[in-house]
């Protein structure tokens, strides 16, 4: 049954005045929160800013704990670089916020204060030595001669010359049929890197590090198979990494250290088959240089691009080595190289202790083999045996906290590469309290039974993450054990006086 009209209109008048009530209701809210608002606009207007900065920075992060900044590795093989990290660019050089310390200064040497503590933070400058490259004439005088199956030289300590012996017939069962070596196998606990140029490097510097030649020793064979893979690898521009892929981390490490293999083989048998190749090599990393900053890095670089201390170190051991060979650099090449030298010192006036690249600050995982490194370079560069800031950066390595032990995550054959080298140029107390424990210490944990038998496990126990041998294998730490223990006969000190 349907409302009366009387009833229908009121309810009609109802719903009006509920609506009007309504919209009253909203209005006056509406006026209000406006006068609030433009009583107090600024506060809110604050109060947004506040508020939305906070969650600026709340995202940045949770950002930055979800993709934290990669680590950066120094001694660095297989990876693919970022483009960003050494690209040429073609606006601003990335360089020049590098702070190159002034050249002209550096610590007093022992001939200018006898008085002079080493340890002591002396900060009066003088004029910091000149770079003039040391004699190199007869630096291959060490080397063990073979004559047949005859070998003269060489180390005389018994235990050390079986394990030499154990660890080369490793070496040369590893070798490939067409002359080459791998890190990735096919032995037990091989690495991940990708480098057969690197490998076969490392390999033959041990073999040729014991006197063996293409010429002479008990494996020549197999020293002139692996010269004859390198040069095969060989571009028109001289570069000898194998693999065809720019910015690689392994490129001019193995590029590098395959040819000091040319120069090495060239300065001990004087075979002028290998004079092309090995000049092509060195000429390829003088054009890598910055021409500016100096340095070296994982491609050849610009203005732009910016060095670091490990790949240049191997580079200019290259150097060193051409000398060796008669093969000659301009001094330009190393006056830039000390200019980058000088760039990765932590003080500007301390060349004591140094870091991975100018542009990055010390880490304290690094100082050890990047210190040994830079002073081994300016040993090479000609700083003189008796330099205040060498005799500093010596001590430091000989400190309590850099002892060499053969502990977890404290092995590091990369920075004892560098160290033996450092303190065999120095010779005296040093030297000669520093190798004999390394020496033993190596040859202790050499394996001595099984199919390894004569190499050295990479991870037992695992080194120092900067030693490298989790991800270069046994065949990487094996050369490094076998170079260190080869060092007393690989060069004569660089301050011996019968190396002029």
């Amino acid at each position: 049954m349907s409302d009366s009209p009387d009833t229908s209109e009121k309810k009609r008048t109802l719903r009006v005045r509920k609506s009007m009530l309504e919209l009253q209701r909203r209005f006056s809210l509406s006026y209000r929160l406006w006068q609030d608002l433009k009583a107090g606009w600024k506060g809110a207007l604050f109060s947004l800013g506040v508020h939305g900065l906070l969650l600026l920075l709340l995202s940045i992060l949770v950002f930055q704990i979800i993709h934290p900044e990669p680590m950066i590795l120094y001694m660095g093989w297989a990876t693919v670089v970022d483009d960003a990290d050494d690209k040429e660019e073609d606006t601003e050089p990335v360089v020049e916020p590098i702070h190159i310390p002034s050249l002209g200064m550096s610590r007093p040497t022992e001939t200018q204060d006898t008085n002079t503590d080493p340890d002591r933070n002396d900060p009066k400058p003088v004029e910091r030595p000149g770079v003039n490259p040391v004699a190199v004439s007869n630096s291959l005088q060490n080397r063990p001669k073979w004559t047949g199956n005859t070998r003269e030289g060489g180390p005389k300590d018994e235990d050390l010359r079986k394990s030499l012996d154990a660890a080369l017939k490793w070496i040369v069962r590893q070798q490939q049929a067409d002359g080459h070596w791998s890190l990735t196998g096919p032995y037990p606990d091989a690495g991940t890197v990708e480098t057969d140029t690197g490998a076969t490097a490392l390999a033959l510097l041990c073999l040729l590090g014991d006197g063996n030649t293409h010429e002479n020793g008990i494996y020549s064979q197999q020293v002139n198979k692996g010269i004859q893979w390198l040069i095969g690898q060989q571009h028109p521009d001289g570069d000898l990494f194998d693999i065809l892929e720019q910015g690689r981390e392994a490129h001019f490490y193995s590029h590098a250290q395959a040819t000091i293999v040319l120069c090495e083989a060239l300065a001990l048998t004087h075979d002028p088959a290998l004079r092309p190749p090995a000049e092509k090599a060195v000429e390829f990393l003088v054009r890598a240089q910055n021409p500016k900053w100096g340095g070296w890095k994982y491609r050849p670089l610009s203005e732009s691009g910016i060095g670091d201390l490990s790949v240049t170190g191997w580079v200019l051991m290259a150097l060193h080595t051409a000398r060796m060979a008669d093969i000659e650099v301009d001094l330009e090449t190393y006056r830039l190289a000390d200019l980058f030298i000088t760039s990765v010192q932590e003080n500007e006036i301390d060349g004591s202790h140094y870091k991975y690249r100018p542009d990055l600050p010390a880490e304290e995982s690094q100082r050890l083999s990047m210190s040994a490194e830079g002073l081994l370079c300016r040993q090479w560069l000609g700083w003189p045996k008796d330099n205040f800031d060498l005799k500093r950066g010596v001590n430091f390595l000989q400190q309590e906290q850099n002892r060499p032990e053969w502990l977890a995550h404290r092995r590091n054959v990369y920075a004892w590469y560098y160290i033996a080298q450092t303190l065999h140029n120095l010779g005296g107390p040093q030297w000669e309290q520093w190798f004999p424990p390394v020496q033993q210490m190596i040859l202790s944990n050499q394996i001595s039974a099984g199919p390894t038998t004569g190499s050295w496990h990479p991870h037992r126990p695992e080194g120092a993450f900067h030693e490298r041998s989790h991800d270069a294998g046994r065949l990487y730490m094996t050369a490094m054990c076998v170079l260190i223990l080869e060092t007393p006969q690989r060069h004569a000190p660089v301050y011996d006086t019968t190396a002029e």
